[in-house]
């Protein structure tokens, strides 16, 4: 790669990427060898087996040809995208049952008049004023479910599965940006496995409505880099900033893409000398902000319109402080399984209903105790596990909130139950799913390292890089699980393919014979300038 025409940042974008495809390798081996259970445990064996058949299946499509050629699977993006649609509204139908946790506590509150709201509920929606875009939904779900005679969770099924069709949309065409068709295609059909055939399709909550955002976002980023004049590249970064707005109001973790984004236009035009690459930086970055703020300014007023959220109390919403007082200590969850840094009770409970400003001293002393106690071998130890633990987990957290892993589907009878089967934890076959489950999101996480490590190394590859890593960084510093991760699934699944085209036989030969030829010219360029501009041999 190089980003700016000068051969010196090259290399170390290059030494970048290694040390990001080892690391993830490193964390492949961990959560193989030494994983960390969350609330589903599942048959190593079993699943080591399953890498094994992928990983294999995978060399051989990849290096014999067996997928699709770029023709075709152009002319299958939209049969395929709508046919996994399809199929992951059927699973989420099937799969559907009642949560026992926030978002329950949600649809019991849009289920009420404002004067019949509890104090508890006033008490919650203060704590996390977050929630008025997940009140929005809820409330247009329950008013469409009244009005049409259907239930509330089918109703946001549907709106699901219409964000869930955005996000293959985004993964569709940020995947074309940097690879091609058949990687494009395979990369939607690889989310709605890990995702869409999920358990959390059939969860009313903010995990896969806030899917489509980071994707989108980076598409847009992407755009703004290449575009060729400062009105189109800051429409494109004021689109990302939109985009994140959204993201963020309904879920935090899209602010992950803001500093990435941010930080790679910055790194972006420190390998160029030319001070119009610098100007060019200032607009996106400029416009990503303003995007963002424009974003917040004009969803306040319209979701306060369609949540219609109660009155609430100000200046008792959860401190930063004690996300990170619940991240730095450990549970014990269903299973009996430990839980590094998820929702601890003790912190919520000491802070819960108390002044920002009162729970931040709460917070910080039990970070400090926690601290002292373990010491900073101890402290590392302990972050290493919340790694392992948070990156490790194929089903993503799923039935771990409350007391789901207990709960029941509602829609009995064929063919649900063949659904069921495999997809709710009474099933016969929930244990070997969860196994064939964790083997994939391994050959995920070993595509996405092998790609870093051993792939073409791009500007857009890197924005990857730092955007997975942050994420990985922001579950570490604040409180986490697996959940956290579904947002970006997609980001993930990209990383993973775009850039198996590159040895694809025929693919790979046509690229060489590209390369070659840009090579020639930059030479026959470089030869040019030397004979302008002889000063440059000192």
């Amino acid at each position: 790669m190089n980003v700016s025409g000068d051969p010196r940042p090259a290399r170390s974008w290059i030494r970048v990427s290694r040390l990001g495809g080892l690391l993830a390798l490193g964390l492949l081996t961990m959560t193989m060898v030494a994983p960390r259970f969350t609330a589903i445990p599942y048959s190593r064996p079993a699943a080591l087996a399953s890498f094994a058949v992928l990983a294999v299946a995978t060399w051989v499509l990849l290096r014999r040809g067996g997928l699709p050629s770029d023709r075709l699977a152009r002319r299958l993006a939209l049969p395929v995208g709508v046919a996994c649609t399809a199929l992951s509204a059927f699973v989420g139908y099937a799969t559907y049952y009642v949560t026992t946790w926030d978002s329950k506590l949600i649809q019991n509150l849009v289920a009420r008049a404002p004067e019949q709201v509890s104090a508890y509920e006033i008490a919650y929606l203060s704590r996390y004023p977050n929630n008025d875009l997940l009140l929005m939904l809820a409330r247009q779900a329950h008013r469409l479910a009244e009005a049409t005679g259907l239930d509330y969770g089918t109703v946001f099924l549907a709106f699901q599965v219409v964000f869930l069709a955005v996000t293959l949309a985004g993964v569709y065409r940020l995947c074309l940006l940097m690879g091609d068709h058949t990687t494009a295609l395979a990369a939607m059909v690889l989310v709605t496995l890990l995702v869409g055939l999920s358990p959390w399709m059939a969860v009313p909550y903010t995990d896969v409505p806030s899917m489509w955002t980071p994707v989108w976002a980076i598409y847009c980023v992407i755009r703004a880099h290449r575009a060729r004049n400062r009105r189109t590249t800051g429409a494109w970064a004021l689109a990302a900033g939109g985009i994140l707005a959204i993201g963020v109001a309904l879920k935090t973790t899209p602010l992950v893409v803001i500093v990435a984004a941010t930080l790679w236009f910055v790194a972006v035009a420190l390998g160029d000398r030319d001070r119009r690459t610098w100007i060019a930086c200032t607009v996106r970055v400029g416009c990503l902000a303003a995007g963002v703020a424009i974003g917040m300014l004009m969803s306040g007023p319209l979701v306060a319109r369609w949540a219609e959220p109660p009155a609430t109390t100000h200046g008792v919403s959860a401190s930063v402080w004690h996300y990170v007082a619940s991240g730095i200590r450990v549970q014990v969850g269903p299973n009996h399984n430990r839980i590094f840094g998820g929702y601890d009770r003790p912190t919520n409970s000491a802070t819960f209903g108390k002044p920002t400003p009162v729970q931040d001293r709460i917070s910080k002393h039990m970070i400090s105790a926690e601290l002292k106690r373990r010491g900073v071998l101890g402290t590392l130890a302990f972050e290493v596990n919340k790694l392992d633990f948070n990156w490790g987990d194929g089903m993503l957290w799923a039935y771990g909130e409350g007391s789901d892993l207990s709960r029941r589907p509602v829609h009995h009878g064929q063919p649900f139950e063949t659904v069921q089967s495999w997809n709710s934890p009474s099933g016969q076959l929930f244990g070997p799913r969860v196994a064939l489950t964790q083997a994939l999101w391994w050959l995920v996480l070993a595509l996405a390292a092998v790609g870093w490590l051993r792939g073409r190394v791009t500007a857009e590859s890197l924005l990857l890089l730092v955007t997975l890593v942050g994420v990985a960084a922001f579950t570490l510093l604040f409180q986490g699980r697996s959940r956290y991760l579904i947002t970006y699934v997609p980001l993930l699944a990209v990383a993973a393919l775009w850039w198996t085209a590159d040895v694809r036989p025929h693919v790979a030969a046509g690229r060489r014979r590209v390369a070659a030829g840009g090579r020639a010219v930059r030479a026959a360029t470089a030869r040019g300038r030397h004979r302008r501009r002889p000063w440059l041999d000192g």
